[in-house]
């Protein structure tokens, strides 16, 4: 079966997360991902954790399906070379400020004149525009600025990040609809496009998506932290027998489901209690509840209780158990590559299952592995002019 993006070539020139994250979910749907890097290397192959030879599992996590290849855009001829894989290619994808992606003549202008049908996305913090425009920040930042984070935490303590990068995993996603959008426009209309992308716009889009702008707007609540319970619904984290079990249900069919489970019919009944707003309102006296029911039982046997009454729950557990979760096991959720130096690692396959997409077929790659493949390929460059222009320093 032809994989969706079979034929459409990538220049990754992103670092961290959300852009090589976007690149890797165009890898996964088929398409020719070229990681570009300087030559030695870029210094996320650095990032933490690392397996025991000290080679970074984070690189190879959010790399694979990938190939690899040195350029010095900085170097007259590697400049000259970045202007003919541009010609070649369908996207360029970059993660820099504006400032920066000037200065390596990576913008969409510079871009644009090598090939008119590029489509070009260009993530960045703040955007292409706007005061901060060139400022850097990171994940946790956005979490802040965006009221994400005042909503984590105990009540009364300082705020708390997400330690999973949700804005720069979202920032991947949006990244990657942007392009496969870009792409279908393309094919109808000929043209190619700038795509602007900015971290603090997704963590936007999720604060506001969950409704808790409008509810300011509207009530004049700004949320705040409220420890393990969940705003507007019934639930939270309570201890079991052996650790811990988080319960999270709404509207009043399934609060009905819960109150039978924990044989508490009265609590159904109780006019306090009517609709999610009021059980929020009064959660203390839900909890109350919950929290004894879930005490004299194992976190197995309450999840299960749970579940088979109609009412979502599930362990909190760590990573060490995701090995011999069978729901995992069954879906395939986690798969291992062989990664050179390391061995296997786990990494999660496409999300999505669907026709066209393609399984992992290769490793992260190695600084340069395949230059000899893609000069070639793209630029028809034999191995001897391949060494003249790396003694010169220009890949």
């Amino acid at each position: 079966m032809t994989a969706i993006l079979h034929g459409v070539t990538v220049l990754d020139f992103g670092r961290y997360i959300a852009a090589p994250f976007c690149c890797q979910l165009l890898a996964d749907l088929g398409a020719n991902v070229v990681r570009v890097e300087r030559p030695g290397g870029e210094a996320d192959r650095q990032r933490g954790p690392w397996a025991p030879n000290g080679d970074s599992l984070y690189f190879a996590a959010i790399n694979r399906n990938k190939r690899a290849i040195t350029l010095n855009v900085r170097h007259k001829k590697g400049a000259e070379l970045l202007a003919r894989l541009v010609a070649h290619a369908d996207v360029l994808v970059h993660n820099l400020p504006a400032s920066r992606a000037q200065a390596l003549r990576l913008d969409y202008p510079a871009i644009q004149g090598h090939n008119p049908k590029l489509i070009h996305l260009a993530i960045s913090g703040f955007g292409a525009t706007g005061p901060r425009a060139n400022d850097p920040a990171l994940d946790a930042v956005f979490q802040a600025m965006s009221g994400g984070m005042a909503s984590n935490g105990a009540a009364g303590q300082p705020p708390f990040p997400s330690h999973i990068p949700y804005v720069d995993f979202g920032t991947g996603v949006y990244g990657a609809l942007a392009i496969v959008s870009a792409l279908y426009h393309r094919k109808s209309t000929g043209a190619g496009q700038m795509i602007d992308l900015a971290l603090y716009n997704t963590a936007l889009s999720f604060v506001v998506g969950y409704g808790a702008l409008a509810d300011f707007a509207h009530n004049g609540v700004a949320r705040q932290n409220v420890g393990a319970d969940f705003i507007y619904a019934v639930g939270g984290t309570f201890p079991a027998k052996d650790g811990h079990v988080t319960v999270n249900c709404v509207t009043d069919a399934m609060f009905e489901d819960l109150c039978k489970v924990i044989a508490r019919p009265d609590l159904a009944l109780d006019p306090r209690l009517k609709g999610d707003g009021p059980r929020y309102q009064h959660r203390a006296i839900v909890n109350a509840a919950i929290a004894p029911w879930i005490a004299q039982r194992t976190a197995r046997e309450a999840v299960e209780a749970l579940a088979k009454g109609g009412v979502p729950a599930g362990p909190v557990r760590t990573v060490a158990a995701l090995a011999d979760d069978p729901q995992v096991q069954a879906a395939g959720s986690v798969q291992q590559i062989e990664q050179p130096g390391i061995g296997q690692v786990p990494v999660s396959p496409f999300v999505p299952r669907m026709q066209g997409s393609v399984p992992i077929a290769r490793p992260a790659p190695g600084v340069g592995q395949h230059n000899a493949e893609v000069y070639k390929a793209l630029l028809g460059l034999d191995a001897t002019q391949l060494q003249q222009l790396a003694a010169e320093g220009a890949v």
